[in-house]
């Protein structure tokens, strides 16, 4: 049996760092500071902050997976 690296192992290390870049991206763009005075619906942040309207809700999404955001088809809150 071997330990060196396998197709598992690197695929795990690859998608641990989109979650990183997500909310590395997030911050870039000032997601937090728009949420923290108010919730917004994804429409208003993505015309705030700029993505394309494409990518903007698989964006918001993928930032609701690991809690730091919540984007629902309402308004979007940041949590503490």
């Amino acid at each position: 049996m071997s330990n060196g690296p396998t197709p598992g192992r690197i695929l795990q290390l690859g998608m641990g760092f989109w979650g990183a870049k997500t909310l590395l991206s997030a911050v870039e763009l000032g997601l937090f500071t728009e949420l923290a005075g108010h919730p917004l619906d994804a429409q208003a942040l993505q015309e705030g902050l700029g993505p394309h309207s494409r990518s903007a809700r698989d964006f918001f999404d993928a930032l609701g997976r690991p809690g730091h955001a919540c984007v629902p088809p309402g308004p979007a809150r940041q949590y503490p």
